[in-house]
């Protein structure tokens, strides 16, 4: 983002304009795309990665409480479970499951940046079941695997969102 391009951006908010319209500009203004940031290890010897270290998805959303709940109560189950002598298979008990929800819940992420939640949220007549479920999943409850918005997440959105365009340019 260029100078001119933020300071456009400054000065059409009155707050912002008066709070930072006149102060120097200590480097030229940058613009951060794709917050989200993964690792390719979860786990290894005497370690297991737990909350946002293991994917961070994005600022605006609030996914991180739930990650962090829900990882660190799975790891130290399976902690437990490894020092009481049990082979643990990491891989399959711990990192699979845990990117299952963060790779519905990014869906749900890039929708919102693409336009596409914002056209399923403001359709002109949205299911109560499907919003249930969207809303379900914007929870936290990114593993629950009767729900088709995260057994099949991507389809899903896509599919609403095809149905919803499609209604609209027929008035159905």
């Amino acid at each position: 983002m260029s100078h001119e391009k933020f300071k456009t951006c400054i000065d059409g908010n009155a707050y912002l304009k008066k709070r930072f319209g006149d102060v120097s500009w200590v480097f030229e203004p940058r613009k951060l795309e794709a917050w989200s940031a993964t690792t390719d290890k979860f786990y290894g010897p005497g370690f297991v990665l737990t909350g946002n270290v293991t994917e961070f998805l994005d600022p605006i959303f609030s996914s991180g409480v739930m990650f962090a709940t829900v990882s660190s109560h799975l790891a130290s189950k399976l902690v437990i479970r490894k020092l009481g002598g049990e082979v643990v298979d990491w891989d399959n008990d711990y990192t699979n499951f845990i990117r299952q929800g963060v790779d519905t819940f990014r869906t749900f992420v890039m929708a919102w940046y693409d336009g596409t939640l914002e056209k399923i949220f403001f359709s002109d007549k949205p299911l109560p079941l499907i919003k249930k479920q969207i809303c379900s999943v914007l929870a936290g409850y990114v593993w629950d695997q009767k729900n088709p918005f995260v057994r099949a997440h991507e389809k899903a959105v896509k599919g609403l969102a095809k149905l919803i365009h499609v209604q609209s340019q027929y008035g159905k």
